[in-house]
């Protein structure tokens, strides 16, 4: 009975010291993507007391970086563009849990989307090509003289 017991806790103590090692190691994520054409300059990222520093992202460029919170506390986006600085928050960082985030740019000054990539089944990729699309994309267009055609047959 006494060794039942004693290998009941050696298991427990063995899963309890696992699961402290492993989310001792949680990783946070972050993506910057210019989905834009214009030049992001000295873009700085903070959160879970870390601090990313990025000097030129040129249009239709992403970076990524892993990182361990090392506190609590929210995120904040600041870049400049055309000579405008951009602040955003975005997000809550605590050590032991994960976040997977893309911050998306464009050439507009109004701010960052923020894309929760655990939420979207899109890649940065695909979010990078819908946004540079825009109105002036040969498709959009083709499709508003289409239905610009329609209509008029219509009446």
């Amino acid at each position: 009975m006494r060794l039942k017991i004693r290998k009941r806790i050696k298991h427990l103590l063995i899963t309890t010291i696992a699961t402290v090692v492993l989310v001792g190691c949680a990783k946070n994520e972050i993506t910057i993507a210019n989905s834009g054409t214009n030049v992001w300059q000295k873009i700085e990222i903070t959160g879970g007391g870390q601090r990313l520093l990025i000097d030129r992202l040129e249009g239709g460029v992403f970076k990524g970086f892993s990182f361990e919170s090392k506190q609590e506390g929210g995120g904040l986006f600041k870049g400049n563009i055309n000579g405008k600085i951009v602040k955003q928050e975005f997000g809550y960082y605590t050590p032991n849990l994960t976040s997977n985030l893309a911050i998306i740019l464009d050439d507009n000054s109004d701010g960052a989307e923020i894309v929760d990539m655990d939420s979207t089944v899109q890649s940065i990729d695909d979010l990078i090509a819908e946004r540079r699309k825009g109105e002036t994309s040969a498709v959009k267009k083709n499709l508003r003289i289409l239905g610009e055609g329609l209509k008029a047959e219509g009446k």
